[in-house]
């Protein structure tokens, strides 16, 4: 870092934020600022501006309206009036926070973030700053979170489900205190949410009830708590390069090997198993849920089938195998009418035209053609010199997971089950040579 002996706070601060940026942006590329209006994110979009020019930044602005204070249409005004004074390209997202039970500061965060994900650019900056990072651990912390929640806020870090955009936090080691006084020597002027004054919310009771008080025990508290934060970031880290380790030898086709699993210390393929949900971005399950779920997953006898719903998606374990599964959207019955493709429970179905192979097209051409999920009953004859038999056992000889069989899109043709993917073609329903045929194919969700 340049000296800043002679220097004024403003500009130690605007070489701070210059130093960040030549770490991790290269010129050129993209970068939106997250504008609530408040005094971190104005001055963070202040210097940005000041410094776009010779770093070559595509400086653009984001401001989300919750639309839950009175005051947010002139939050969206103020910032508009300001991105227009200064030249900046400002985008607004109007977004509806639906509070769930974990409450309405965390609904407004997720409403955010989704818009965020969105954004068209290689780095999205957000003004987090030390406080905050000191807040979060806090937070974190009193919620029984593990070592990734105490490693609070990165300064830069991807996201999940978008390659490419990465989110950039180039105050994070900087206090509040020094943000406000630089906003006021550059003469900026900003908004003040009056919710930030409200305790009922967990996070400003910490800011103004409990780091007063560690304050005046622990002067610098903030600065210890965000140090802290960095060295659990150090410790989470590890454990991330220890899980891809254990992944490359436990995870086969993206699914864990359960005989590989059980031969790891609990604490390991504890860590391998937050991995994999992470990685599969589903949301982690509390400590003594997750600590049933290994304990299951290592110990259950070898032809048992397990299963447990995690939200976004449902965690089975199967022949030795942990899969992680959408939710399926049941569809009882679709009528066919020659097209060339359907949707079918999140997955696709094709009918590809052949000639000499597939299902006749003429004997489907007899009666109503459908598609429908599997009710259970069902006989079908896909091999000549072998009787007609019931489709819950071919299903199980093909080793067809039991999710998946009410999943699979079964073709009838009038009463008569014609086609089953995986299975194939009734005998009575098969093209002779030269005649026209359709040949069906099923692409189920990726998991």
């Amino acid at each position: 870092m340049a000296s800043t002996r002679n220097s004024s706070p403003s500009a130690d601060l605007l070489t701070r934020v210059a130093d960040c940026l030549g770490q991790y942006v290269r010129r050129g590329e993209r970068l939106t600022v997250a504008l609530s209006g408040g005094a971190d994110s104005v001055f963070l979009l202040y210097a940005l501006h000041k410094l776009s020019v010779s770093h070559g930044l595509q400086l653009s602005a984001l401001h989300v309206n919750h639309g839950i204070s009175p005051n947010a249409a002139h939050w969206q005004s103020f910032c508009e009036r300001l991105c227009a004074a200064w030249n900046i390209r400002l985008d607004v997202s109007r977004v509806a926070v639906a509070p769930r039970k974990d409450g309405l500061e965390a609904a407004a965060r997720r409403a955010r973030y989704d818009v965020f994900a969105d954004v068209s650019a290689e780095w999205l900056a957000l003004a987090h700053q030390r406080d905050d990072q000191a807040e979060t651990l806090m937070l974190n912390l009193l919620r029984g979170t593990g070592l990734g929640g105490a490693a609070a806020m990165p300064r830069a870090r991807a996201v999940p489900g978008r390659p490419g955009l990465r989110i950039l936090r180039p105050l994070l080691e900087v206090s509040r205190k020094e943000i406000e006084a630089c906003a006021h020597q550059e003469g900026l002027t900003w908004i003040e949410d009056e919710s930030n004054a409200d305790t009922h919310y967990s996070r400003n009771f910490i800011r103004h009830r409990v780091l007063p008080l560690l304050r005046d025990r622990f002067p610098g508290c903030e600065a210890v708590l965000a140090r802290a934060a960095a060295h659990f970031a150090d410790c989470q880290n590890l454990l991330q390069e220890l899980a891809r380790e254990d992944s490359n030898k436990a995870v086969r086709e993206g699914r864990i090997v359960a005989a590989q699993l059980k031969i790891m210390n609990d604490a390991r393929a504890r860590n391998l198993m937050r991995y994999v949900l992470q990685r599969e971005s589903v949301t982690l399950p509390d400590t003594v849920r997750l600590y049933e779920i290994v304990r299951q997953v290592c110990h259950a006898a070898p032809d048992s089938h397990l299963s447990f719903d995690l939200g976004e998606k449902v965690l089975h374990r199967y022949r030795g195998e942990v899969w992680l599964v959408p939710h399926f959207d049941a569809v009882m019955e679709k009528e066919w009418l020659g097209e060339d493709e359907m949707a079918w429970g999140g997955g696709k179905l094709r009918f590809l035209p052949t000639m000499g192979e597939g299902i006749s097209r003429e004997k489907l051409a007899s009666n109503k053609v459908k598609i429908t999920a599997r009710q259970g009953g069902e006989r079908f004859h896909p091999e000549y010199g072998r009787p007609r038999r019931e489709l819950k056992k071919l299903l199980q000889e093909h080793a067809v997971p039991p999710w998946e069989r009410g999943r699979l899109p079964l073709l009838w043709c009038g009463d008569e089950l014609v086609w089953v993917p995986g299975i194939g073609i009734d005998i009575a329903w098969r093209c002779t040579s030269n005649e026209p045929g359709i040949s069906p194919e099923y692409q189920p969700e990726s998991f």
